[in-house]
């Protein structure tokens, strides 16, 4: 898990007397039955631009979201910001700012924001912050960020905010634009549409994934092999987050322990077999060598005639060869054991684990990280070289990835590596442009990049803030991309982004992470990921060893169980992100198509997706905890049935883990009078997702004259979809004859005759 920095204090002001007469004058905004604009093309009536160390211009012309105009800002040093200011007013009813933001020619600044309110004529700033989404360069990016993240909803004394630095820097220019208190008045009517035309990319298996753990005592068991099918997992992360910088697998020990963990690599292995899924397996760069990492991949891929040296690491120690290490896995246990028997499994085939990273979180000071200079991306990059070089000797298949973070000066531990922008010019020392410019300089291009996410920091969760973050997965995977793109050049351009740890929260969960909101986050998240270029989504974690009691166990957060887990599972436990992942079973498949879907409300997000057995399912998430949201629904580039399945997962499921009355699992239940409109309520805290089959399809005589031998007719559907032409000489027994996929609406089939069949029916229908 990734520790997030410490919160900046703002700058406090004191009002002068004349704003204070200015405020005695201004009655207070009241009842709100739209969005209120603070900035479009100008400052509405009543707002004053308060900035500090920064320059802005609020007319400026290039580049705009909208109108003719837009903000420029541009920080010129530490936690300088853009602050807007209104005498004291009422916001209780509105909900959350939204504006969009522009990156500018740079894009990767590091910004957050806090509020302000009139405390005894005090302009006095909010200790809470919200970090921002990564802006992307010359891309404009909605940002909504609610009042209550803030520590400043439901006041009479609100009088502003800052968008300011967050890292103690100046930051580049970027732009804002559109500027707006949201109101908290729900819409009568939310409008949503699904477009089967316009496709958006495929899905992949790796978005299925899972973090598991050395310490799980009851990873490999039935139960869990069980349960992870039943989820729909297809990917395994081992061996657990920061325990892999000082964890050698040959032991199965963390570096100077005498005690071995209950999971070991053999561990691991049968239950990824069990359940037929995919590895990302982490090797040991905090304190390991590359001829340990070498030795892995030989355990897991080599076979027994590979005869590669692995070579003497700085301790002396002599790896043998790829051989020893496959004829260790074929090997039965030896009667007298030496400490290996464990990783005697009696496999002789390769395993064929393709995925592996090298370490985790290496930008960060909490990971174990022996080198001499610890902490720097020019180390890792060069060591990292390394690992690649001999790991892909035993196995030129495998991919390996290496540890980024967005931001180019996020994590700028070190200044004696420059990194220059291959696009701007500019130098910077975060840890991604340092790393990608290093391998590149030697090079050397990685398989992919791993990112990890976590929207929050302990003690300052929201749940709306929660469930309105995960739009950052765009921002991120932008950032990413421009960042490998600028460093990396054309050498970058195969090179994969994979998300191999995501939470609510970056330490210390509490009652959130086993809420119902975090199940819901669960599935937004893993939604909005669909729409990025991200290739695997790796969620963390299965089972983390059991549950915390001490941390933020806040009433201000929903949910009943006062404690926090950063597992999906517990003893006999099955947490809501668990029954979520069960649902995304219903929406989505590995070789599924992610289609375009929009909402016109920002708490009732729709998202869609092609079957590839040519079914529509549309996934609608209910973000609001009390209202229920009539969604208009209008699908384009398809004809539906009429009827169809509705699975949901909510409150009601909720209630029945708390008292055991009812089932907690996913519902289902039949769904009637669906067309290319048509409506539906969403309850309050729920995901629904809507399984929508083709309209049948029709069977016409064709106007060419049947011979003695054959028949012609048309098959008339909707392009995409797989159509079985069955055959019966009685119209009770069915014989299939032919699978068809219309590459436009319609297909002329000719069938032969059997002559000793007098009477000889045909039918086209779409079979799931």
């Amino acid at each position: 898990m990734t520790p997030r920095k410490p919160s900046r204090l703002g700058i406090p002001l004191k009002l002068s007397k004349l704003i204070l007469a200015l405020l005695l004058a201004v009655p207070a905004l009241c009842r709100a039955q739209s969005n209120l604009t603070i900035y479009s093309d100008s400052l509405a009536a009543g707002w004053q631009n308060w900035s500090y160390t920064s320059t802005q211009n609020f007319a400026n012309t290039s580049p705009v979201h909208s109108g003719s105009d837009s903000i420029s800002v541009t920080i010129t040093g530490a936690y300088g910001g853009l602050q807007l200011y209104h005498p004291d007013m009422t916001n209780t009813n509105y909900s959350s700012l939204t504006f969009w933001l522009n990156g500018g020619p740079n894009g990767g600044q590091q910004l957050q924001m806090y509020g302000n309110l009139d405390v005894g004529g005090t302009f006095t700033t909010q200790g809470a912050r919200y970090s921002l989404n990564t802006p992307v360069a010359n891309t404009w990016q909605q940002y909504t960020v609610p009042l209550a993240a803030l520590g400043v909803a439901n006041t009479t004394n609100f009088i502003g905010f800052a968008i300011q630095d967050d890292v103690g820097s100046a930051e580049a220019t970027f732009y804002v634009d559109d500027i707006q208190l949201v109101s908290s008045v729900p819409p009568a009517v939310v409008h949503l549409s699904v477009n089967a035309g316009q496709t958006i990319r495929t899905a992949d298996a790796r978005w299925f994934g899972m973090n598991v753990a050395i310490w799980d005592t009851a990873l490999d068991t039935p139960q869990t092999v069980t349960q992870l099918t039943n989820m729909g997992a297809r990917a395994l992360r081992f061996p657990g987050g920061s325990d892999s910088d000082d964890y050698h697998w040959v032991s199965n020990r963390q570096d100077n322990n005498t005690w071995t963990w209950q999971t070991s690599m053999a561990s691991f292995i049968d239950v990824i077999t069990n359940m037929n899924g995919q590895s990302m397996i982490t090797v040991n760069y905090g304190c390991g060598f590359t001829n340990e990492a070498a030795a892995w991949v030989a355990y897991a891929n080599a076979p027994s005639g590979n005869l590669l040296p692995l070579g003497r690491d700085p301790t002396g120690r002599n790896w043998l060869t790829a051989a020893y290490w496959a004829n260790l896995r074929a090997s039965a246990p030896l009667g007298t054991d030496d400490g290996r028997n464990f990783l005697r499994i009696s496999r002789a085939a390769p395993l064929g684990f393709k995925y592996w990273e090298i370490g985790n979180e290496e930008y960060g000071s909490w990971e174990t990280d022996s080198n001499s200079l610890p902490h720097d991306p020019y180390t890792y990059a060069l060591r990292a070289r390394d690992y690649i070089s001999l790991m892909k000797a035993v196995d030129p298949t495998i991919k390996i990835g290496v540890v980024v973070t967005p931001g180019e000066d996020s994590f700028a531990n070190y200044t004696n590596h420059p990194a220059i922008s291959l696009r701007t010019g500019q130098t910077h020392y975060g840890w991604t442009p340092v790393l990608l410019a290093t391998l590149t300089s030697v090079g050397v291009t990685p398989d992919f990049v791993i990112h990890h996410r976590y929207p929050q920091s302990p003690g300052g969760e929201t749940d709306e803030g929660l469930l309105l973050s995960t739009s950052g997965w765009a921002s991120d995977a932008g950032n990413l991309r421009q960042m490998i793109s600028d460093y990396a050049g054309a050498s970058g351009t195969n090179i994969e982004i994979v998300c191999t740890e995501n939470n609510s929260v970056s330490s210390n969960p509490g009652k959130q992470s086993t809420s119902l909101v975090n199940g819901l986050f669960f599935a937004d998240g893993l939604a909005q990921l669909m729409q990025t270029e991200i290739n695997g989504l790796f969620w963390w974690n299965f089972r983390n060893g059991g549950t915390e009691s001490t941390n933020n166990n806040s009433s201000s957060l929903y949910g009943w169980r006062m404690y926090g887990d950063y597992g999906i599972t517990e003893g006999t436990d099955l947490y809501p992100p668990y029954y979520s992942a069960r649902l995304m079973q219903d929406f989505v498949q590995p070789g599924d198509t992610v289609i375009s879907a929009t909402s016109d409300y920002v708490l009732l997000p729709t998202y869609g997706v092609r079957r590839q057995d040519g079914a529509m399912t549309i996934l609608t998430i209910n973000k609001d905890p009390a209202h229920t949201f009539t969604g208009q629904l209008a699908l384009a580039g398809f004809i539906p049935a009429s009827v169809g399945t509705i699975y949901s997962y909510g409150i009601p499921q909720d209630n029945a883990a708390e008292f055991g009355t009812g089932s907690p699992d996913v519902a289902q239940t039949n769904l009637s009078g669906i067309g290319t409109n048509f409506s539906h309520a969403f309850p309050p805290y729920s995901a629904t997702v809507f399984v929508v089959p083709p309209a049948p399809a029709s069977l016409l005589a064709s106007t060419t004259t049947p011979t003695s031998s054959q028949f012609v007719f048309q098959l008339q559907g909707q392009v995409g979809i797989p159509y079985v032409i069955q055959r019966s000489p009685d119209l009770v027994t069915w014989t299939p004859v032919s699978t068809n996929k219309l590459l436009s609406g319609t297909l002329n089939i000719t069938n032969s005759l059997a002559p000793s069949t007098p009477n000889q029916f045909w039918r086209a229908i779409w079979q799931p």
